[in-house]
């Protein structure tokens, strides 16, 4: 789970050993993430209260609030005979949670665990167990928890934890405030690992450092925090439930065109070909015939040539859309000059490189990351610029490929938040940075204009994907089987025309060389 960027009480701030601590602490070897299904976690609980009932009651976050003896016997009988657990509702896992004497995050913790449980198995895929999942690594597990924090009713929970001795409110969380938790948690992920682990722990010392960081200031300003907090936390729901819209309209988009494709291909493939084939041999044949002299070896080249020309060309597009491209050009809106070009290229490289030095491969293997984190910033790597073979960045590579400058200070944010949770799992993106208030107030202001942009980028595709002419075509294409003999027929005729054309363009060429 991720660390939040907090530094420890001396004054305003919290000191570093305080929030590195866990990390400090970890082995040298790379550690696999702990990840823990409900029935492990909840084996787990068990077995620290039996081992230490007196520390573990210490610990408890509800000591006063005894749990309902008859509901933990039924939950231990399920266990022990490897019942179903996956059905357990939220107030069977909280009442179990009490019984085992875990504090008030973790209690939390194990009943959204539950939660997530129970949103998984019905999504899981044909055959597949949740633990199949779990084994090929965290993007996986991500993958199917699409949309949970949009389906948690974490209203219901704070009833729930309420309604058990007062449970968010004698541990200083009102609804608001419980909400975030649940929220953040998710976003965190730290649902998906053990009870015990680092990122669970890391989590918390990151959450009990923000509040302590803000025991200091006035109601209005910790007030004012909390507001940026749950903006930003909705924005990051909002833009992953369209992001995950968006990839499903791009599935059945997908599925359209392998259907397109599997009704038409056999006829729609030879006819490219032949339109191409058409396109080069009327080239030649104009080439020929303005340089009667070129021979068929000189031809040969100039087509080639052509190609190359075309490929300059296309480079120097690329370039220049760099200009273009951009959302803010230039003070007022006005676009960059030349000389404010070069300057803004030079800051594009600045960024580049730094990425470039700490996403190269063989800096990372050097490092404690873990095997999701390396997977991680090799992707990052080869996100920020299409490198050569060899791993090379050379000037003239770095400006046909170049991303925006916004786009490569946020890759970068991202890179440093993964060097930063090193040896712990995390989404960088549920990690507020900076080290005083006055910092994360500016990081939390920058991350929600980003995230109410990329709203809109994103809601723009989305639409543009909805609405794809040549998507609607192809499903207009096979709206019935005499729509699809129809079109059939008019490709089978094209590619007749083509065919014909092609046989005599090649006479004709072959007639032009003496043949």
């Amino acid at each position: 789970m991720p660390r939040q960027a907090f530094h420890a009480p001396s004054g305003s701030k919290l000191t570093d050993a305080h929030c590195h601590g866990i990390r400090e602490s970890m082995p040298s070897v790379v550690r696999k993430p702990t990840f823990n299904l409900l029935r492990e976690e909840l084996s787990a609980c068990l077995a620290e209260r039996e081992a230490d009932p007196a520390e573990s009651r210490a610990k408890a976050g509800c000591a006063d609030n005894p749990a309902d003896q008859s509901a933990v016997d039924s939950l231990l009988s399920s266990l022990r005979n490897n019942g179903e657990v996956t059905g357990l509702s939220p107030a069977d896992i909280l009442n179990f949670g009490i019984f085992c004497h875990l504090d008030f995050h973790r209690l939390i913790a194990l009943v959204v665990k539950g939660e997530w449980e129970r949103y998984v198995s019905p999504r899981l895929p044909v055959g597949k167990t949740v633990e199949d999942i779990f084994s090929e690594g965290l993007s996986a597990v991500r993958d199917l928890s699409s949309g949970f924090i949009m389906a948690i009713d974490a209203t219901g929970l704070y009833r729930l934890f309420e309604g058990n001795g007062s449970l968010a409110a004698s541990n200083g969380y009102d609804e608001k405030d419980f909400l975030d938790l649940v929220r953040h948690m998710i976003l965190a992920e730290v649902h998906m690992f053990a009870g015990s682990s680092p990122e669970l722990a890391n989590f918390i010392t990151g959450e009990e450092a923000q509040r302590a960081l803000l025991k200091g200031v006035s109601a209005d300003v910790a007030e004012e925090f909390w507001k940026k907090k749950r903006i930003w936390i909705e924005l990051e729901n909002e833009v992953g439930g369209l992001l995950l819209k968006l990839e499903q309209q791009t599935l059945r988009n997908r599925k359209v065109h392998r259907k397109w494709m599997s009704t038409f291909g056999h006829i729609y493939i030879p006819l490219v070909e032949s339109e191409y084939r058409f396109t080069s041999l009327n080239y030649r044949i104009r080439c020929k015939e303005e340089d009667p002299g070129l021979s068929l070896e000189e031809l040969e080249e100039l087509e080639e040539e052509n190609r190359q020309v075309e490929e300059e060309h296309l480079a120097r597009l690329k370039k220049n859309a760099l200009a273009m491209r951009m959302d803010l050009p230039g003070p007022g809106g006005m676009p960059l000059d030349d000389e404010e070009m070069d300057e803004y290229e030079k800051e594009c490289k600045k960024l580049l490189r730094k990425i470039w030095r700490l996403t190269h491969p063989d800096r990372i293997e050097q490092e404690k990351f873990t095997p999701e984190q390396k997977k991680k910033l090799r992707a990052y790597f080869e996100e920020a610029v299409p490198f050569q073979d060899g791993g090379s960045l050379e000037d003239e590579e770095i400006v046909l490929t170049m991303r925006s400058l916004a786009t490569l200070k946020d890759l970068l944010a991202k890179v440093e938040a993964v060097w930063k949770s090193m040896g712990i799992d995390c989404n960088e993106q549920s990690v507020i940075q900076g080290e005083t208030l006055k910092e994360q107030y500016a990081w939390l202001d920058a991350r929600i204009i980003a995230l109410e942009e990329e709203s809109g980028q994103v809601r723009a595709e989305l639409m543009a994907a909805v609405n794809d002419p040549e998507n609607m075509e192809m499903v207009a294409c096979m709206a019935s089987s005499e729509q699809i003999d129809r079109i059939t027929e008019e490709m089978s005729t094209k590619f007749a025309w083509y065919d014909e054309q092609n046989k005599r363009l090649e006479q004709r060429l072959g007639e032009l060389f003496g043949e």
